[in-house]
């Protein structure tokens, strides 16, 4: 038997890094309180090693944005370790693609309890309690930022360790949205022989494999941008007597990102709707217990949506819900509203049994099939006019169409076929544009 024991995986830090997606500048209190969000998260997962009495601390690459690391984030993550190693909580650190070794560093001493992995053969260090090796850390770094080899392949437990863990930053599986890095499978994990697997680099939470071994990915502990809108951590690990490791994800994030879709037709004039957008920023703040930043989308039929088109009318009630919210504390601010409203006679018109009822069939037909929107209108074995999936292939591999994306504004890393999500979204768009186009003319 083993001894039961605890400890932090946190990854992705990106300590003093810019927040993406928003519309404009932040008043100056909101401005400085983005700006500290990502060192704010990291103390947060120090106060926690501390509170909890971990063994010791794991933090799985990417510490910092980028290998020009900032003087205020190389400070912040050494007082932090510093905090842990006085604690008497060791900690263990791999570098990743942001923050490979590679990159500059001013001359701060670590302390004698953090160790960080170097980028050559693969590493262990032990984790020793009350004389007793409890725990193996295996890990390795980036010695360059763009690191192509399969370095979990280089992972093995020798026989008779103890728990033994894997420190890696990594894209398991190729997942969508991150750059392939260190590229492995699940099956490659499975086979070193490592109970748990301590990943950075995917910046969402998930456990891809619960036992024999885990395999978790920790995520950004503070989301920076309107894509990372789940509640952001570090997982905080218990492992029993008899090896077997149980996660929990703790919430650490200063300030979360929020997207919202209001219907219009609940209400009846701008003032009962400016109203109802600022119970709901408020019902999300105190949903959050922290500070939010929020995406609007106003949909839905309504009145409301002629006066809506005026002029600036969108970024006039925008500002008016800023200067209401602002400068509240838990703070909501309101990062971006946009318009996908209709007219009232966009809805009679699309329920005519004509042109704009068949597509209405076509689209609800197709969604169904997409399985993005299960409550579509249509029986999802119906037969589809025309195949969308077929025709989203032909477009993406367009070489026109690829040079139409590469020179725009959404650039080339945008240039990807859709997942089934986005094509839902586009379908849903291209719908409303026809009918509004329709429902302006007699």
């Amino acid at each position: 038997m083993s001894a039961a024991f605890r400890f932090l995986h946190a990854a992705d830090l990106h300590l003093d890094s810019p927040f993406g997606g928003l519309a404009e500048a932040a008043p100056p209190g909101i401005a400085a309180a983005v700006r500290r969000a990502t060192l704010g998260s990291w103390r947060r997962i120090v106060e926690l090693a501390v509170a909890e009495r971990v063994d010791f601390v794991l933090v799985a690459g990417d510490v910092f944005d980028s290998d020009e690391r900032t003087i205020r984030g190389q400070l912040a993550f050494v007082d932090g370790l510093r905090a842990l190693d006085e604690a008497g909580i060791p900690s263990f650190v791999v570098t990743g693609n942001h923050d490979p070794l590679s990159g500059w560093e001013p001359s701060l001493a670590w302390p004698a309890g953090a160790y960080r992995f170097g980028a050559g053969p693969v590493e262990w260090r032990p984790v020793v309690r009350d004389g007793v090796e409890i725990a193996r850390v295996h890990g390795v770094s980036y010695g360059v930022r763009d690191v192509r080899e399969n370095l979990a392949t280089r992972f093995r437990k020798e026989p008779g360790s103890p728990f033994s863990i894997g420190l890696l930053h990594a894209n398991v599986g190729g997942q969508q949205g991150h750059e392939n890095y260190a590229p492995c499978s699940v099956a490659d994990l499975v086979g070193s022989g490592m109970d748990y697997w301590a990943l950075g680099h995917v910046h969402r939470p998930q456990v891809l494999r619960e036992v024999a071994p885990t395999i978790v990915y920790a995520g950004n502990p503070q989301g920076r941008d309107a894509g990372e809108l789940e509640p952001r951590g570090a997982m905080l690990v218990s492992v029993d007597r008899a090896g077997r490791a149980e996660v929990e994800l703790r919430e650490l994030d200063e300030i979360r990102w929020v997207h919202r879709a209001i219907d219009i037709a609940r209400f009846p004039d701008l003032d009962a709707l400016l109203g109802g957008l600022e119970l709901e920023l408020n019902a999300a703040t105190a949903g959050a217990g922290r500070s939010v930043i929020a995406r609007i989308e106003l949909t839905g039929f309504g009145r409301l949506h002629a006066e809506l088109q005026r002029p600036d009318a969108v970024r006039d009630l925008r500002e008016r819900l800023v200067d209401r919210l602002a400068s509240r504390e838990p703070f909501a601010w309101l990062a971006d509203l946009q318009d996908a409203t209709r007219p009232e006679e966009a809805r009679a018109i699309a329920r005519a049994g004509d042109f704009l009822g068949e597509l209405e069939a076509v689209v609800g037909f197709a969604l169904a099939r997409a399985g993005v929107d299960p409550s579509a209108p249509g029986d999802a074995d119906a037969p589809v006019v025309f195949d969308v999936d077929a025709v989203v292939d032909e477009l993406f591999a367009s070489p026109q169409v690829a040079a139409a994306v590469r020179s725009s504004a959404i650039g080339e890393s945008r240039l990807r076929r859709p997942d089934a999500t986005a094509r839902g979204d586009l379908l849903q768009r291209a719908h409303r544009r026809i009918v509004d186009e329709l429902a302006g003319r007699e």
